[in-house]
């Protein structure tokens, strides 16, 4: 019990711990124990779970500035004030929007970020991980109702699988790729040490930490209560991140096993055709990532959409040619706006809201590419018609099969997930193809094309250069050696 006093004396250094004197009990003035279940579940929230606004974390938004949906510059026209040419928001996200390999040390002012490894992307996912392993390592031994320890163990079980997930996929290759290469460090117990970790292979965090860890999380769930809408990852949540593992694993029997349980277990698909009002409107829009909408089993975290200036960076021009503005019910729902020749989409919340979620439509989208990629093309075609038709007004059935149906399905999932932290992670998966981004530097100059390369290195990212200097074990990635990537310039 003396480790914990000091991890928790750590953690509550190293977070703001919410309400802390509601749940540890004072021992003396520089000690608290956690000591009930009730104790280790309000020390999860507090130091675990992910959380909002500018101190919360983790972040990983910057995902959004480098698929291909996203258009960072926007054209003036006459004197309207909503392009962003030349502004300080685009002037400092150029490195990502661009792929460049120092993106993770430098702004686009060549500004020195991220000097100090705790103010990284990749510290602040650590952060939450020791959080979890606090718990992890001493909720066997509290007081309190097996039940309730083993509701508090699942929590931490599927937070920590889902952070370790989210971090293999920004700093590992893909694991359909080159699952033998090194992915992040594997730190899976609270102690504190200053001995150099090194990073586990991609495989390893994928089968070891993430999926045993979701299916031990469900093995002890699965037996209790389900209670929605509290902020908590519940079971149909734990069932819809182990369909997307078994997803990017290629294990497609097993992916569609989860989301079938996940249904059995009462999530549920919005129909946005007939139902959309039972989502308030707020203002002159609709907040699909929030727990009015019936289809969200938990809400977490901030935004991942790459928000600025209230606004997620514009909707490449391609990606707004993938819509049917007249009947797609998503149009509205996902507040597309024009403005000028730009749209933008306020469907991610702001900076101070939860921004996260694990919902049914994913659920459905995994299990009916699971079924095209099995060969059960036909269930996955019943699936894509009856999906759509929960979408788009007076929508007509299509038949497509092979690649063409494969394509359909993952067209609805593009559009139906966008700036939900899903698309980066999914190009990476499906062979990482070649992206390309435009970018103005000034109004009215000319504008140049940054090219990903097909399978770049880039779609790996690198780490800060500060990790290196406080970590000896740590290996730096390939696409921090690559020279700085140059534009073209494609009109003057």
């Amino acid at each position: 019990m003396r480790n914990v006093i000091m991890i928790c004396c750590f953690l509550a250094g190293v977070f703001i711990l919410n309400s802390c004197n509601d749940f540890l009990k004072e021992e003396s003035q520089s000690e608290v124990i956690p000591k009930t279940a009730s104790d280790f579940s309000e020390l999860l929230m507090g130091t675990g779970y992910p959380s909002v606004g500018y101190e919360g974390g983790p972040s990983f938004s910057i995902v959004a500035l480098l698929d291909d949906d996203c258009e960072l510059w926007l054209t003036y026209e006459g004197s309207k004030p909503y392009a962003k040419v030349g502004t300080t928001s685009a002037v400092t996200s150029f490195p990502i929007y661009t792929w460049q390999p120092y993106l993770a040390d430098y702004d686009g002012y060549n500004e020195a970020i991220n000097e100090s490894p705790s103010s990284t992307t990749y510290a602040s996912f650590y952060k939450k991980i020791m959080g979890c392993n606090a718990v992890l390592d001493y909720i066997d031994e509290a007081h309190g109702d097996q039940a309730d320890k083993d509701r508090v163990k699942a929590e931490a079980l599927a937070i920590r699988s889902l952070l370790y997930f989210q971090l293999v996929n920004l700093y590992g290759e893909p694991y359909n790729y080159n699952k033998e290469a090194l992915g992040v460090p594997a730190k899976l117990n609270a102690d504190l040490t200053e001995e150099p970790i090194k990073r586990a292979t991609v495989a390893y965090v994928y089968e070891e930490i993430v999926l045993k860890g979701l299916q031990e999380a469900a093995r002890l769930m699965d037996p209790l209560e389900i209670v929605r809408k509290n902020y908590r990852v519940n079971q149909p949540a734990i069932h819809i991140l182990l369909s997307r593992v078994y997803l990017y694993m290629e294990r497609y029997e097993e992916c569609i096993a989860e989301v079938n349980k996940a249904i059995e277990q009462g999530a549920v698909l919005l129909d946005m055709v007939n139902s959309l009002d039972v989502i308030p409107l707020s203002g002159k829009r609709y907040k699909l990532i929030t727990y009015d909408n019936p289809e969200v089993e938990w809400l977490f975290g901030g935004n991942v959409g790459g928000v600025t200036d209230a606004y997620t960076s514009g909707t490449a021009p391609h990606f707004r040619a993938l819509w049917d503005e007249e009947n797609d019910r998503r149009w509205l729902a996902f507040n597309f706006q024009y403005q000028g020749n730009a749209v933008y989409v306020m469907k991610p919340s702001g900076q101070g809201e939860y921004g996260q979620s694990v919902r049914t439509a994913e659920a459905y989208l995994n299990r009916m590419e699971a079924y095209a990629l099995s060969g059960q093309e036909e269930t996955a075609l019943k699936e894509l018609n009856d999906f759509r038709k929960l979408r788009i007004i007076d929508y007509i059935a299509e038949n497509y099969n092979g690649e063409d149906l494969l394509e359909q399905i993952r067209l609805e999932r593009r559009k139906e997930l966008c700036f939900e932290g899903h698309r980066w992670f999914d190009l990476r998966r499906y062979g990482m193809p070649e992206i390309k981004h435009v970018y103005m530097y000034e109004p009215g100059g000319p504008t140049y094309e940054f090219v990903l390369e097909k399978e770049d290195p880039m779609y790996t990212l690198p780490f800060p250069n500060s990790l290196l200097l406080k970590n000896s074990a740590f290996v730096q990635n390939e696409s921090r050696e690559m020279p700085e990537r140059q534009g073209n310039m494609v009109n003057e």
